[in-house]
């Protein structure tokens, strides 16, 4: 057999013994242990799992975020929300503020429903004509919240701001301008009315509020109409219902 030279021989040797030692290094060695994993991480950042990668919590963050980033991309472009920390979508605020619709313009000359905001005309009992002890209703009940405000329901000038305990309560005569007709209103609430005899006011301006005084069995307004005037001035009542149906359409 022949011989190696020396020269070669001692190569081969030095190089078995290179290999050898190589895996202890990277057991023993912290340099080694980190020239080991570095290809794992490389592969967490191109989308793999922290799992796959040896790692929990920095390796699923990194592949985590080229989705993200990519999805907020596109919703930029799209002109939409961006997208918040957690990947969900911030609410879109308007971009002016919203007006409300103005309702009809209001018929300046025309009559007004005497009762602001909800109201109830009852039943057969409330009606013009119903039978009451001694005498016959006069007027149209209108049932509605104790202070809901009472309205004028055409210009004039105050006639009387009076109380009658047993009766009407608190109640007031109006004299409309320019037509032949007397409102009369009852059962106010005490301290609530704003007038007094003589002043004139506006078509809508509040008189006073829905109360319960007098022989009243709960908060309502007593609207009366008369032709001719109050009773004082001769005039007789009239039935206030079918006005009453019409000014509410307004």
């Amino acid at each position: 057999m022949a011989r190696l030279p020396r020269t070669l021989l001692v190569g081969c040797l030095l190089l078995s013994s290179a290999s050898s030692a190589a895996p202890a290094a990277a057991q023993t060695s912290n340099g080694g242990v980190r020239a080991v994993e570095q290809p794992l991480l490389g592969t967490v950042r191109s989308g793999s799992s922290g799992a796959a990668a040896g790692g929990e919590s920095g390796g699923a963050a990194v592949g985590e975020r080229a989705p993200v980033r990519a999805r907020r991309e596109r919703r930029r472009r799209a002109g939409r929300a961006p997208l918040g920390p957690s990947g969900g979508t911030r609410p879109t605020p308007p971009a002016t503020t919203p007006v409300p619709t103005p309702g009809p313009e209001s018929d300046e000359t025309g009559h007004r429903f005497p009762v602001g905001g909800a109201f109830d005309l009852g039943g057969e009992g409330s009606r013009f004509g119903a039978g009451r002890p001694g005498h016959t209703h006069q007027g149209q009940d209108i049932a509605a919240a104790e202070g809901a405000p009472v309205l004028a329901p055409w210009a004039g000038v105050v006639e009387h701001v009076r109380y009658q305990r047993r009766g009407a309560g608190w109640y007031i005569v109006l004299d409309g301008d320019d037509e032949d007709r007397d409102y009369v209103f009852m059962h106010l609430r005490r301290g609530s009315i704003l007038v007094t005899p003589g002043r004139h006011v506006s078509a809508g301006e509040q008189l006073a509020q829905v109360g319960n005084t007098g022989a009243s069995s709960g908060p309502h307004l007593h609207f009366e109409i008369w032709v001719g005037g109050w009773y004082e001035k001769g005039g007789a009542p009239i039935d206030p219902l079918p006005l009453l149906g019409e000014w509410v359409a307004r």
